[in-house]
């Protein structure tokens, strides 16, 4: 009699769950995440499968017109695999080309949709005052205007293009460019279009970039009265040095067009050359030149125990032959302590 009582217990326990578990399936559903997509206008929501579309709608707080579509249907029920519910406006447009007129009907339509439908005979050149992909609205009038032909290079693409803008400015602004601060137009922006017009965009980036170079070094001279007059040799090699420079680099479209230098700093000096000439005078010379003359002897003498003592040594010498038939001649000589003689020969 117990085991019985148990078991009718079990069994009203489990009946209780079962009838739980179907109240909960009828009262609520798979939760979903979609987008509502209203002409464009986009907006994610959070809805259920036991809702309709209608339902998600108006959750939503999206109305609808009386000739206004959905897709899905509107008594369609949301799935787990609904990811976007399209809302379709109903829109009675005007369509003029010149003094022809043409009312269409549409249903979630574009601009071109509407001129597509109205199916004017149209001669190249002939655009709508209003951009193509955009959808219809209720009541618009859409015109059909010649325009001019503009040759636009941007980005390295060149299209021709059919324009009503009246400047550069607004033609640029109606082809979506959008120029950079830097960027380079190769017409005034307040210029007049006119018809064959080419317009170029530069695209313009300035970087700074810094470059390690070379500093050459300078070559000095010197002068030593150990080697005789006429000798050199290089007593110092040159070693060149580095700066770091900076510059400022202009790109034209993703290209180097020129570059300036803004900054440089020396991180190596150089090391100057040194190139040591000779400037000793001949030994004999000097004999020779006293033994003939007394008073050069003595000037002589003097000069040479000066430049022991001081380094002196001569700077330059020239050469007078003899000009007065008298068969001599004379060195006139320049010494570095700045005393000259005559040295006759």
């Amino acid at each position: 009699m117990q085991n019985k009582k148990t078991f009718l217990k079990a069994a009203a326990l489990l009946a209780a769950v079962c009838l739980l578990m179907s109240l909960l399936v009828a009262c609520g559903g798979e939760e979903v995440k979609l987008e509502i997509n209203d002409m464009g206008v986009k907006t994610e929501v959070t809805t259920s499968t036991d809702k309709t579309v209608k339902q998600t709608l108006e959750a939503a707080e999206i109305k609808l017109g009386d000739k206004d579509e959905t897709e899905p249907a509107l008594d369609a029920k949301i799935t787990p695999e609904t990811k976007e519910i399209l809302v379709k406006r109903y829109a009675k447009v005007t369509v003029v080309c010149g003094d022809q007129k043409k009312e269409v009907e549409l249903v979630g339509g574009t601009v071109a949709d509407a001129i597509e439908k109205a199916a004017f005979k149209t001669e190249d050149g002939v655009t709508p005052d209003v951009p193509a992909t955009d959808y219809v609205k209720d009541g618009m009038t859409i015109n059909l205007v010649k325009g001019m032909k503009v040759e636009l290079t941007v980005d390295g693409k060149t299209t021709e293009c059919a324009t009503k803008a009246a400047t550069v400015k607004d033609f640029l602004n109606e082809q979506k460019v959008t120029l950079g601060e830097d960027d380079e137009v190769s017409e005034k922006l307040d210029a007049a279009i006119k018809d064959g017009m080419k317009i170029t965009v530069k695209r313009v980036e300035y970087k700074e970039e810094t470059k390690t170079e070379e500093v050459d070094f300078k070559t000095e001279e010197q002068y030593s009265d150990s080697m005789a007059s006429g000798e050199s040799k290089v007593t110092q090699e040159g070693v060149k040095g580095e700066k770091e420079v900076t510059y400022k680099v202009k790109y034209v479209d993703g290209k180097e067009d020129s570059r300036e230098s803004i900054s440089e700093k020396v991180t190596k000096e150089p090391v100057n050359k040194i190139v040591t000439y000779g400037s000793a005078s001949g030994g004999d010379s000097g004999s020779d030149d006293s033994g003939s003359n007394g008073g050069g002897s003595d000037n002589g003498g003097d000069s040479g125990a000066s430049s022991q003592q001081e380094e002196v040594y001569e700077v330059s010498r020239v050469d007078y032959p003899d000009c007065d038939g008298s068969g001599h001649g004379y060195y006139h000589i320049v010494y570095s302590n700045g005393k000259e003689e005559d040295v006759v020969y």
